[in-house]
């Protein structure tokens, strides 16, 4: 043991945290992409095709986190960095989060059917799941897991963010053996609502419950409100949930434009999330590296080392651009193999052209989020205030007019060129400022 620990000590801690989020994420990732070929058997295309919109709900719930979590994983970097105390802060965000879930527990009950009418309505299965509480299911239970989800930003803030990549593999295991054991012993009959649990609630259970593991201890001081840093948590919050609600509304824009313009072609919905679920394989690996390398650039950037940062951004960019330009060759390579066995008997759309515009569309992608990492770990925040607006409006009005004219590959042309109009230059130019 005393080996290990020696072997270990060798390696920075974002290493060992990148390492145990890549390991995690080709779990996860994997466990995403096969359970595409269960969840078709088990519900067939048109109720997947429900599925897929109804899951791509789950990427707006953290809207309802308020970027507390990261404004508290900045504030502990920060005064790990200055040796304070931030014990109060961690209980003022607890508190902050109770408040949270109950307010938007509400909302999400009152709002779901309208939220549900709308998304499903001219899907031909409208009719039958109309009293189906589709929505509440999802945005409930992903409501947990996402208030409970801030001892994951606490984690990585005191560089033990292996814990944090331990827990999604393990949900998702729970998962695919759920899924499989339905689909074997055909339990529930094709039933939307019981897959969408599958692959929500034990995500939930097990981020809960470390949750609460970890929260035990400052539980006596539930009732005891530090006003100061309450509002030290809020005012941050705020500023990186303004940037949170910009990159949430362009980034599933597509689902909602999909739903309107091509709810009749389940087979071009299907080809797309499988395609795209493939491609994130590879971005979550490098998402999660950057993930890791956050609580190290808030503290170096607060020690004042801009020029060793502004060399990690770049040593960061080749590294992705990399990947992703293997990826793309890979999965082009693979591609027929990949949809013969993730979704056997569905009508495949031009798959070499998809996976070009998307391969395409990943790179710059990764270029922008390597930039949005390093500026948003030092609270470099207004920039994105000032020109993601415009980035959603072009990207919404292009995603439903190239749609409407090509289909699938015109939610992707959408999504280029809104990055190529506005962030692909902006955010290299304030970077430039901010670390040279």
């Amino acid at each position: 043991m005393q080996k290990i620990k020696s072997f270990l000590k060798q390696f920075s801690r974002h290493w060992i945290t990148a390492f145990s989020a890549w390991t995690s994420k080709i779990i996860v990732s994997l466990i995403q992409i096969i359970s595409i070929r269960e969840l078709l058997l088990y519900l067939g295309e048109e109720r997947y095709s429900v599925y897929i919109i109804a899951f791509s709900l789950t990427a707006w719930l953290p809207l309802a986190e308020l970027s507390v979590g990261t404004s508290l994983q900045n504030y502990i970097s920060q005064h790990r960095a200055q040796n304070k105390n931030y014990d109060r802060h961690v209980v003022s965000a607890f508190q902050i989060e109770i408040f949270t879930f109950l307010f938007f527990a509400i909302v999400i009950f009152f709002l779901s059917p309208f939220v549900q009418n709308l998304l499903f309505r001219k899907f031909a299965l409208a009719a039958e799941i109309k009293n189906m509480p589709i929505v509440l299911t999802v945005c409930l239970v992903s409501l947990i897991f996402i208030c409970s989800s801030i001892i994951h930003k606490i984690y990585y803030a005191v560089h033990k963010g292996y814990i944090s990549n331990i827990l999604p593999a393990l949900s998702s295991i729970i998962s695919m053996i759920l899924i499989v054991i339905f689909r074997k012993y055909h339990i529930g009959g094709q039933n939307i609502i019981y897959a969408l649990l599958i692959f929500l609630l034990p995500q939930a259970i097990v981020s809960f419950t470390f949750f609460a593991a970890y929260f035990r201890r400052y539980i006596s001081k539930l009732f005891t409100f530090d006003f100061t840093s309450i509002k030290d948590i809020l005012v941050r919050a705020f500023k990186l949930h303004g940037v949170g609600i910009f990159t949430t509304i362009y980034i599933q824009t597509d689902y909602l434009v999909i739903s309107q313009t091509l709810a009749g072609n389940p087979n071009e919905i299907i080809s797309y999330s499988i395609f795209t679920r493939v491609f994130f394989f590879f971005s979550f690996i490098y998402s999660s590296f950057l993930a890791s390398v956050w609580p190290v650039i808030s503290e170096m950037y607060h020690q004042g080392q801009l020029k060793e940062i502004w060399k990690m951004l770049k040593r960061y960019l080749l590294y992705g651009f990399i990947l992703m330009t293997a990826g793309t060759v890979g999965v082009m390579i693979f591609s027929k193999m990949i949809f013969h066995i993730l979704a056997p008997g569905v009508d495949i759309i031009n798959a070499h052209l998809l996976i070009l515009i998307l391969g395409f569309y990943m790179i710059i992608k990764t270029w922008n989020d390597t930039f949005h990492v390093f500026l948003q770990s030092v609270n470099v925040l207004r920039i994105f205030w000032i020109f993601m607006p415009f980035e959603i409006i072009i990207n919404a009005a292009a995603q439903y007019f190239f749609s409407k004219q090509f289909g699938i590959y015109g939610i992707i042309f959408g999504l280029i060129i809104s990055v190529l109009a506005t962030s692909f230059w902006i955010l290299p130019i304030k970077a430039r400022k901010v670390f040279s």
